[in-house]
């Protein structure tokens, strides 16, 4: 089969949400390849990009997704939802469930003759988020794959939770971020924001260089959801979860 097929195929379950009963082509060969598939897919989706998501910035998840580093996804206007949404999924989704912290960019981070630095992207903040991605891996093997498939499959991303924005912080204290999340009001997990690439900051860092070396860029009024600080785990239809942040703030979904 043909690479367009597989855009076809990845483009399809991602506007339907439903699983692929098979595999659209062969496995991307290389990063490259997969992320060209991805852009393939974002350009001819017909949504609009409001960001990006890290997948894989903490141990945890790189361990439970077999890989050794973080990969860029798109977020679509379409897919973000606010606090305490109603965020659907089909019996056959994944679930897994991911707070993480975001920021929206109050200006461009373009392409220049140096990498951006960590202040720098930071002076860049508008604002900075309590959130939850919900996870929904589109091919057979689901979280049992190759990472060029995550990639090529949107990050696998299915949906971003968005708190209320923040005044952005001191540069130290991102790091330090905590949270604690509740299922069904039960008292479940607990994380900090140092898992996700030793902290948002470096992950946003990483992400803003990242782009520009890929031929794309961080934009004014974008959103960058900076990967899972907690264990990573699945909930199921009919679940409340709710994350509470120190210095951020709290956001909750309803599935």
């Amino acid at each position: 089969m043909s690479q367009a097929s597989i855009i076809d195929a990845l483009r399809a379950a991602r506007l339907s949400g439903e699983k692929l009963a098979s595999y659209p082509g062969p496995a991307p060969a290389s990063m490259a390849e997969a992320f060209a598939i991805q852009t393939a897919v974002r350009t001819t989706i017909g949504w609009t990009l409001a960001g990006w998501k890290i997948g894989c910035t903490s141990e945890r998840a790189q361990k439970a997704l077999h890989t050794d580093g973080p990969f860029p996804g798109p977020l679509y206007r379409e897919r973000i939802y606010g606090a305490g949404a109603h965020v659907e999924t089909l019996a056959s989704n994944s679930r897994t469930t991911e707070p993480e912290v975001a920021f929206t960019l109050a200006r461009d981070l373009s392409a220049r003759d140096k990498p951006w630095t960590v202040d720098e992207v930071l002076e860049a903040v508008a604002t900075v988020h309590p959130s939850i991605e919900i996870v929904n891996p589109r091919l057979p093997k689901g979280f049992n794959d190759v990472v060029e498939w995550y990639v090529a499959d949107g990050g696998l991303s299915h949906a971003l939770v968005l708190g209320p924005g923040v005044k952005p912080l001191a540069r130290s204290d991102y790091a330090r971020i905590t949270n604690r999340i509740s299922i069904n009001g039960i008292s479940k997990y607990t994380g900090i924001a140092s898992n996700a690439l030793g902290g948002p900051e470096l992950a946003l860092t990483w992400l803003a260089n990242s782009l520009i070396a890929s031929g794309l860029f961080l934009r004014e009024g974008g959103v960058v959801t900076t990967g899972v600080i907690t264990d990573v785990f699945e909930t199921q239809i009919g679940d409340f979860v709710k994350a509470s942040y120190d210095l951020i703030g709290d956001v909750s979904v309803q599935l």
